[in-house]
């Protein structure tokens, strides 16, 4: 198992300073980074990999992103990005896109839109979760794997749209985000045991169970996450957890989206994962 970190937090950085933020991420004794395609685009992979390799780090993923309903209204759209994905990973050691279906356009910004009723019927979770397999099949013809990463709107609903990837998806893996899940009442090692074959990916996250419980939208779940190792995530239980199910090619990716913006972050997360792993 690898130890990466996902960039997010420096947004466009990762674009316009790529050099300067890799640099800094290899600092952090991290084996490698997630990239997402919204700040860094698909054009450059062979720039990325030639820093990459300079500074001793891999692409850990390729995060893309798409509005589920996209899977029933334009799933062309949906297939075309994943497309470009796959091949940008063409020249990487690691072939994982990172996929995320929003359940919003914006649900930090937006927390009054309307959530479309389709993602808690049955059969429609059904028929996108089918359209996602179909893509992650063509995705696999590149030798390309398409990993899900759950917020929480997947656990909505007795988990309707998380279980319709388990049962309707069986090529689609997932890079379940870990603090997601729990804060969203679903315990992550025992999904990683109970689906040790469809899950060699996570980002870590921490959080305060008594702020989480009191949270109640999208945007107020994204703030109240902490750094790892302050919150109250049994990260000694999810580590030994992870360690005896992932492979060498697993990655357990810190992720921050919000807070101080630096370096020193990461690096204390990184030392906090090596010290429970021994």
């Amino acid at each position: 198992m690898k130890i990466g970190c996902h960039a997010v937090l420096f947004t466009d950085r990762i674009a316009k300073e790529t050099e300067e933020v890799l640099k800094e991420f290899e600092k952090t004794g991290c084996q490698g980074v997630e990239i997402g395609a919204r700040f860094f685009g698909v054009e450059k992979s062979s720039y990325l990999k030639e820093l990459l390799d300079q500074y001793h780090l891999q692409l850990s993923g390729l995060h893309v992103s798409a509005l589920w309903t996209d899977l029933l209204d334009d799933p062309q759209k949906v297939e075309e990005a994943v497309g470009k994905a796959a091949e940008f990973l063409q020249v990487m050691p690691n072939k994982n896109i990172i996929f995320t279906g929003a359940a919003q356009k914006d649900p930090s910004h937006h927390p009054e839109e309307p959530v479309d009723p389709r993602l808690s019927d049955t059969e429609s979770a059904e028929k996108m979760a089918e359209k996602l397999n179909e893509i992650a099949g063509k995705a696999g013809e590149k030798g390309v794997f398409i990993n899900y990463h759950n917020h929480c709107w997947e656990f909505d609903h007795d988990g309707l749209l998380f279980m319709a990837l388990i049962h309707k998806a069986p090529r689609v893996h997932f890079a379940l985000d870990t603090g997601w899940a729990a804060g969203s009442g679903w315990d992550p090692a025992d999904l990683i045991e109970k689906y040790p074959d469809r899950i060699s990916y996570v980002h870590l996250r921490d959080f305060k169970k008594e702020i989480m419980e009191k949270c109640h939208t999208f945007d107020q779940k994204q703030e109240s996450y902490v750094d790892l190792g302050t919150g109250d995530m049994d990260y000694d239980h999810l580590m030994s957890v992870i360690k005896k199910n992932f492979g060498d090619n697993g990655w357990a990716v810190i992720e921050y989206e919000k807070g101080k913006v630096d370096f020193e972050r990461y690096t204390k997360a990184v030392s906090y994962v090596r010290e429970i792993l021994g």
